[in-house]
């Protein structure tokens, strides 16, 4: 008779601390399982988008983290098995980040307890599974309780509850307690900007103008961008959200920190073999050297829009792999043949992966290179920097139709700044190579000048509820005003405000349905 095999001990220590050196990940794993809850509990009905919410308090005076948010939660029969297993999810990596059943132990390695608090509504009931993660690392010295299995250990260290709770409530609830100070894991600004680099977050209007316009591309090609409202605290009372680190104006050159901006999006699709493996996007700009914000610099390669692997995954696309650094971009995988490794910190190395690569190597990387050196070139050419600015006003006007104006007012100096380009425009001489760009331009302009003549797309018409027809003409008028005493800058930011905090009204809070 052949001998049962045991899973050893050992094992789960390389499934926690082995599996995740970086403890910051823990955020990812945690935040990942949160989205696809969210995203089953707007498939089911239970929740619509707008109510969709991830609470992260981080506590550095109480060493405690909590993730919590309210989608499903789990059934209280199957939160034992579901919580319990070790590598054994029933997620499938096609329509879930999280699928292999590995990501919620690591939180094991950085705390003494951590514990799930789960609900699913309809149920009278809460489960509570809490490891002892302090008697954990007992259990797992070298040399001492040799004879205990993987299965033995998590029956040692961990205990189960199932408490009252209201019908109505769905949840899931991470809590990390004595978390080790060791780690930056309790250090609330790098958390934040961790999770900004990570999570699928939205952008952030007034810092990244064209965000409309790089939603129109993707969902053009048929992806709908997926985006999840992630707030971060130290405690309840003081939550804000998150969003992507992108912006349209920024530093290069780390010496320098020379200022540099956007002046036009780089929309690019990687096909392979006639099928299409991901979309992607880059900012055209000054290209002046090496990001100075590490939170910007490098291609993202993002699959659900959860970052996989960090800003030098794409490094090797390059010739010179420091291009990379000069780079703010994105690329969204939109096949299931290219599939995220246990680490997350790349792919797994199939022949999709290094088609993948090769069509990033023979396309965009060469594309970025060349743009670079052509900047280099013509830096000190007047005529080819006025070429520049021109094409960097239409980039924006057309990124401002797209979101929307904040007033007629702004409407109307915009069409005064772009027929002032126009004149400009047609001052300036070039040499004979640069004749027929100037020319696609001015045909570019004239018709973008056009394009903000008729457009009648304000911000305020895009509040669908939470505010009647009267209130929105009275929004209209005060945004005027605005726009003729303030800055765009400030009006923008105003605006955006104004406009968040009456969606945000129409919103369920999370403390209301999912607190445990």
């Amino acid at each position: 008779m052949e001998a049962e095999v045991q899973v050893g001990k050992y094992t789960l220590e390389s499934l926690t601390t082995g599996m995740y050196s970086d403890p910051m990940i823990v955020y990812r794993e945690y935040i990942q399982n949160s989205v696809d809850s969210l995203e089953n509990a707007v498939q089911q009905g239970i929740i619509d988008h707008s109510s969709m919410r991830i609470d992260i308090i981080v506590s550095e005076e109480n060493s405690r983290i909590s993730i919590r948010d309210n989608g499903t939660g789990i059934r209280s029969s199957e939160a034992r098995a579901t919580l319990m297993n070790v590598g054994n999810s029933k997620k499938r990596n096609a329509n879930n980040r999280g699928f292999r059943g590995i990501g919620r132990l690591g939180g094991m390695s950085y705390c003494d307890t951590l514990i799930f608090y789960t609900s699913f509504e309809g149920e009278n009931c809460k489960s509570v599974i809490s490891f002892d993660c302090k008697k954990l690392k007992k259990l797992l010295v070298p040399g001492q309780y040799e004879d205990l299995s993987l299965s033995d250990v998590l029956g040692e260290i961990t205990t189960i509850e199932v408490l009252p709770e209201k019908k109505e409530k769905h949840y899931f609830v991470v809590e990390m307690e004595n978390v080790s100070g060791s780690t930056d894991l309790l250090n609330i600004d790098a958390a934040k900007s961790y999770i900004s680099q990570v999570a699928p977050l939205p952008y952030k209007t007034r810092q990244f103008i064209y965000i409309s316009q790089l939603k129109e591309f993707l969902k053009g090609n048929g992806y709908d961008l997926e985006e999840f409202p992630v707030f971060v605290g130290e405690e309840e009372t003081d939550l804000e959200p998150v969003y992507k680190p992108n912006k349209s104006r920024f530093r290069s050159d780390r010496n320098k920190k020379t200022v540099d901006e956007i002046s036009s999006m780089e929309y690019f699709d990687v096909t392979v073999d006639g099928e299409l493996y991901a979309l992607g996007w880059y900012g055209n700009c000054g290209w002046y050297g090496f990001l100075s914000d590490r939170e910007l610099s490098g291609f993202r390669v993002r699959k659900g829009n959860i970052l996989i692997g960090d800003s030098r995954t794409l490094n090797g696309i390059f010739k010179e792999s420091r291009f990379n650094g000069w780079t703010q971009g994105e690329i969204f995988i939109v096949t299931d043949k290219l599939v995220p490794n246990a680490r997350r910190d790349d792919f797994e190395q199939n022949e999709a992966y290094y088609q993948f690569i090769d069509a990033l190597s023979s396309g965009v990387a060469i594309n970025i290179a060349r743009a670079i050196r052509e900047a280099s070139q013509t830096r000190n050419d007047p005529s080819a920097k006025v070429l520049k600015e021109v094409d960097k006003k239409i980039s924006e006007a057309t990124a401002i139709i797209s979101e929307g104006f904040n007033s007629s007012v702004d409407k109307e100096k915009l069409v005064e700044e772009m027929e002032t380009t126009v004149e400009k425009l047609k001052k300036t001489k070039v040499k004979d190579e640069l004749a027929p760009r100037k020319e696609e331009l001015r045909q570019k302009l004239e018709d973008t000048v056009e394009q903000v003549a008729s457009s009648n797309n304000y911000k305020i018409n895009k509040i669908s509820s939470g505010i009647d027809k009267k209130s929105k003409n009275v929004l209209k008028t005060v945004s005027d005003i605005l726009s003729k005493k303030l800055s765009k800058f400030l009006v923008d930011e105003i605006i955006d405000e104004i406009i968040a905090t009456i969606k945000a009204n129409t919103a369920i809070p999370i403390n209301d349905t999912c607190k445990p």
